[in-house]
């Protein structure tokens, strides 16, 4: 073979095997977990919180095996389910999997997302979450005991059940979903420790200085498609292209928002952007 002919053969063979393993690590869709600490004077001693989001009822192996020995893991307080448990397409199997093992291990408070909505289910769903244990949130406030402190759990309903919401664009919201944070918002202004589910993260301007020291959310996926350094979303619902609030910590004024990637998987690729369980670390200051 000639050497020119045996060098092209070679960059075709490399270029091959870049590519290959280019598009294994970008598409890869295996469980991930990210983790935040916030530090604060409202508590005395460590509390973790586990975060689910976008779930859409897909399977994370046999009978959620894999996402049930994550959580494990992790060894949580509580968990948060911040919306799109459940989906208007997938069959609902998912999502009752996960709620049977963790309604029954830890205390669990859930806010609907659009799917839910979506489905013309969403009655039906939240009964069936309730039927596990799961404690749900429309515009409520529980104070939850953790150790020897007290936390302040809110939670608002997501806007398309009570007003219209267009998907990428229309951010606008209700007066009755402004009543149902109104109502959540009129229970603060002690030193306990408060935060607010809400599966929305682009309704930054309703949570910015809101008095809730933390909001948590998911509904953009990431993004879809991210570039690491360079883009952090591409495409995001009710946010559009190249969306500000596609996962991550962010913060408004003296709130805070974290907001979940989620874990939906079985329908757009995702790009550099893997399913991801969060754990929100809620510490003491020193």
């Amino acid at each position: 073979m000639k050497t020119k002919t045996k060098k092209k053969f070679i960059t075709l063979g490399v270029t091959v095997v870049f590519l290959a393993v280019f598009s294994v690590v970008a598409l890869w869709r295996g469980l991930t977990v990210k983790a935040y600490t916030e530090t604060t004077d409202k508590v005395t001693s460590p509390i973790r919180i586990a975060v689910i989001a976008d779930l859409h009822s897909v399977f994370y192996g046999d009978k959620q095996e894999t996402l049930i020995k994550a959580i494990y893991k992790q060894n949580p307080d509580i968990l948060f389910l911040v919306g799109d448990i459940a989906d208007d397409y997938n069959p609902i199997d998912g999502t009752k999997q996960l709620l049977s093992v963790i309604g029954t291990e830890y205390p669990c408070y859930y806010v609907s997302g659009n799917h839910e909505y979506w489905s013309g289910e969403v009655d039906s769903i939240k009964d069936m979450i309730r039927s596990y244990g799961v404690t749900i949130l429309e515009g409520d406030t529980d104070i939850i005991q953790v150790g020897n402190q007290k936390l302040r759990l809110c939670g608002v309903d997501d806007p398309t059940g009570i007003g219209e919401n267009t998907y990428f664009t229309d951010n606008d919201v209700s007066e009755s979903w402004q009543g149902q944070l109104d109502a959540c918002k009129a229970e603060l202004g002690d030193n306990i420790y408060s935060i607010l589910l809400s599966h929305r993260p682009e309704l930054t301007e309703n949570y910015k200085d809101s008095g809730f020291d933390l909001v948590v959310a998911g509904h953009a996926h990431g993004g879809q498609v991210r570039i690491p350094l360079i883009l952090n979303g591409l495409l995001a619902p009710n946010q559009g292209w190249f969306p500000k609030y596609a996962g991550g910590r962010y913060e408004l004024g003296e709130t805070t928002m974290i907001v979940s990637r989620g874990l939906q998987k079985d329908k757009i690729p995702r790009i550099f952007n893997p399913p991801e369980l969060v754990i929100v670390n809620l510490e003491p200051e020193r």
